[in-house]
């Protein structure tokens, strides 16, 4: 590829972003990475020159300036990729100064809203006559005792905007919940008085009944006219922690009506550009229910390379006005591949969070862990591992081992001391009983 192709800007250098620096830095794009973090491992990447900046959770502010100076001191229009719900809020909020400078892979203002906020993507659901669980939005203590007794139990209460609970000191106030499982009227009162600490304003929506790996993924890519170019999907089946977690095992499946059903929104919305939209198999009705909109670039992302859908490079091309379907991308359109190659039984694996949920259940439950072994086998695409890039996964590595090293340690301090305080214990009490025996012969 020649240097003429416009550069791109990761935000953050985890998970998507280093998928990002992987699938456009192969073919020869400038990849620049923007992290807030000096250990991150997706620095060590070498196919971005990864820079250290403001965050965009913490310091909105701070990160504008240094992206002004970037697009400033740049002599062509780059595209910036957000890999995080904070990333939209912020390019969102300074849309207008930075489109002077950088072509933004986000959709419109009134779309990125809808997908952030939960009860907007609930009410286009309905419109759109998408299945989707029944929910409310609260905002006090008067509205929940009003709405608990139309509630049916179980249900979730969530924030109304994911990024809500991570703002300031919101994510130790709600527990570092991203949602919560409640089973009764009680409960749900006393989880509301929690989390109304980080905002009073929420979203309870009733549970769709199955397990883990009933939770489907449309991967999307829609163009400049809202039309579905190409797509792929993939189920989850092991996320960490379990019920509302993050997906840590995601193999590609051919599931046509999730596709479907994920276009039939996203069309009504007028969406344009990425996005990932999440169903969940109700075990009852058995029909595909939403659950959320990512109006971005997730985790796994990548798994679509595995039956030709490169989706990070079809936006890339959107975005700089080049051919929509160039030669050697496989589109799967519709649930159809256009090649015959699929993703179905290729997985995706987020092998730190893996290794530590293996590492829990070792203590807890052996079945737990063969499940997992079995869940983790054929082919496989990893969060941080590559052959060709390995400097992150060593990275991770050493962090890891480092880690097992201290869980170790104070596993077997903690053994020593309950062994010795077992022991002296006893000691002791052989020693009252000693002295017992002797004041009754006397």
């Amino acid at each position: 590829m020649t240097s003429m192709q416009p550069p791109v800007i990761v935000m953050n250098m985890f998970y998507t972003g280093l998928g990002i620096a992987r699938s456009l830095g192969k073919r020869g794009i400038r990849v620049i990475g923007l992290s807030a973090q000096r250990g991150t491992y997706g620095n060590l990447t070498r196919y971005a020159e990864v820079r250290l900046c403001p965050d965009s959770r913490h310091h909105p502010e701070e990160l504008f300036d240094f992206m002004m100076q970037l697009g400033r001191g740049s002599s062509e229009r780059g595209i910036i990729f957000p890999t995080r719900d904070d990333d939209i809020v912020f390019l969102d909020r300074y849309r207008e100064e930075l489109s002077g400078y950088f072509a933004l892979a986000i959709p419109s203002h009134s779309v990125v809203t809808s997908c952030l906020d939960k009860w907007e993507t609930h009410q286009w659901a309905q419109r759109a006559g998408i299945p989707s669980p029944n929910a409310w939005m609260v905002n006090g203590a008067d509205e929940m005792c009003r709405v608990m007794d139309e509630v049916r139990y179980p249900c979730v209460l969530k924030p109304v905007e994911s990024f809500d609970w991570h703002r300031g000191s919101n994510w130790v106030l709600v527990g570092g919940r991203k949602a919560i499982g409640v089973t009764s009227r009680e409960e749900l009162l006393k989880e509301y008085q929690t989390v109304s600490a980080a905002g009073q304003r929420v979203l309870v929506q009733e549970m769709v009944e199955g397990e883990d790996n009933q939770l489907y993924i449309a991967a999307c890519f829609l163009n400049k006219d809202s039309r579905l170019s190409a797509g792929f999907t993939a189920r989850k089946l092991m996320q960490v922690p379990e019920g509302f977690g993050t997906g840590c095992i995601v193999e590609g499946v051919d599931c046509p009506e999730v596709l479907l059903l994920a276009e039939r929104l996203l069309n009504a919305m007028r969406y344009t550009g990425i996005a990932e939209v999440e169903f969940k198999r109700d075990r009852c009705s058995g029909d595909f229910r939403l659950i959320e909109i990512n109006a971005r670039p997730w985790d796994q992302h990548r798994l679509g390379t595995c039956c030709g859908t490169d989706l990070i490079y079809l936006a890339y091309r959107e975005y700089t006005g080049l051919a929509a379907e160039p030669s050697g991308i496989e589109v799967r359109q519709h649930g159809t591949p256009s090649s015959g190659k699929l993703a179905q039984g290729a997985k995706w694996i987020a092998e730190d969070a893996f290794a530590m949920a293996m590492l829990q259940n070792i203590f807890r439950s052996w079945s737990s862990v063969r499940s997992q072994l079995h869940a983790a086998r054929g082919r496989r695409i990893f969060a941080i591992w590559s052959a060709d890039d390995p400097l992150p996964s060593f990275m991770w590595l050493a962090r890891f081992v480092t880690k097992l090293v201290a869980l170790s340690g104070r596993y077997l301090s903690a053994q020593f001391g309950r062994a010795f305080r077992g022991a002296f214990r006893g000691r002791m009490e052989t020693n009252v009983y000693g002295i017992e025996r002797t004041k009754s012969r006397n």
